[in-house]
């Protein structure tokens, strides 16, 4: 049987399960958090104080509208794990090593444009945006590999 290493065992699965969890639980933190009682979140989501209970378990699956309420109302704090769920369940995702690259490759041209007069200017900026652009997202990948923060009970 082959070996696996730790990060394949450890990757996240994305199942509807495991989008409703990520839901439910982020739900949870922000009805403890806000002091929330689940007719205060009902009336952020438009439905009955049953189903803004089932959407904190996790038991009930939300419709668009009702999403983008949510996600209009709390933001990160809503949808960020899902967020990190979608993110680190792609199929494909670049290796540490070529994002590193795309960061060092945005802190040459960065370095190179510092050269001649110790300023960036917005033409340096623009003659290299794909680069710092795609520097940014590398950048965005790494921090994404932190722990969502865990809420207090």
């Amino acid at each position: 049987m082959p070996q696996r290493n730790s990060s394949e065992r450890e990757r996240a699965v994305f199942s509807a399960s495991s989008v409703l969890d990520a839901v439910g639980t982020a739900l949870t933190a922000i009805r403890i958090e806000d002091g929330l009682t689940f007719t205060d979140m009902a009336a952020v989501f438009g439905k009955s104080e049953d189903m803004a209970g089932k959407y904190c378990a996790g038991s009930a699956a939300m419709d668009v509208v009702t999403y983008a309420r949510a996600r209009r109302e709390w933001n990160g704090r809503f949808d960020g794990a899902l967020d990190r769920l979608c993110h680190d369940t792609r199929p494909v995702a670049d290796a540490d090593r070529n994002r590193h690259s795309k960061i060092l490759r945005a802190a040459l041209a960065l370095s190179v444009a510092l050269e001649d007069d110790d300023e960036i200017t917005p033409a340096e900026v623009r003659a290299n945006r794909g680069t710092i652009e795609q520097a940014r997202d590398a950048l965005d990948e790494l921090l994404r590999k932190l722990p969502a923060p865990r809420a207090a009970a």
